[in-house]
């Protein structure tokens, strides 16, 4: 295919613009069910697990990180690990939040499932809210998809941005409802740029 350099800028400039729409239109969708979700998160008595494949297994593993990173004992499995076998740690009290644009994946509804039936919480984070995914969950996050913000209407792109926007607002502030300190991170993260700036912050008592 060829294309000039002006176009390829102009197309370049028009995917991002959309990707930036994606991402905004997911505080539009933040309603009652997102606070039930900061809540379960929040509240949450055992261990936190968060799955996907793909770019929203990619999207999982950096949630379950930034849920670490704020003290909460959050942990990712992949679908393929957890058939083989890592299942078997759920346990009432704990919470599976799962990411799955179409709700279809037959190896991470089984996983859900399984959580499910071991007596954890599921939360899925999906673009189809009358999926099978949907169906045995306990709390559904809808992020409708706009094709626009996808590569050529089909990669997913703005999507995957639109879970990670989700999962920062769903960290935040569930943190906040735990009332976890960051000037912890002098401790806890003591390598990259945030140990630095953790040393800047005095602690506080957060409401």
């Amino acid at each position: 295919m060829i294309i000039s350099d002006e176009d390829l800028l102009a197309e370049a400039r028009e995917l991002i613009r959309a990707e930036g729409t994606a991402v905004a239109r997911v505080a539009k969708h933040l309603d009652d069910q997102f606070v039930r979700a900061v809540h379960m998160v929040a509240g949450c008595s055992g261990r936190i697990y968060v799955t996907g494949a793909g770019t929203s297994g990619a999207m999982a593993k950096r949630l379950a990180h930034l849920l670490a990173t704020c003290g909460m004992a959050a942990f990712n499995i992949t679908p393929s690990d957890a058939l083989h076998g890592e299942a078997a740690l759920a346990a009432p009290g704990d919470v599976l939040i799962v990411f799955s644009k179409a709700g279809k994946s037959v190896d991470i509804n089984q996983f859900a499932q399984i959580c499910r039936d071991r007596g954890a919480g599921i939360m899925c984070v999906t673009a189809e809210p009358e999926s099978e995914l949907a169906q045995f969950s306990h709390l559904v996050i809808t992020l409708p998809v706009d094709s626009a913000g996808e590569g050529e209407g089909l990669l997913p792109f703005g999507s995957t941005l639109a879970h990670g926007a989700f999962g920062d607002a769903l960290t935040l502030m569930a943190k906040r409802l735990r009332g976890y300190d960051l000037a912890q991170m002098q401790q806890t993260h003591p390598l990259g740029g945030a140990q630095a700036l953790a040393r800047n912050l005095k602690p506080t008592v957060e409401e």
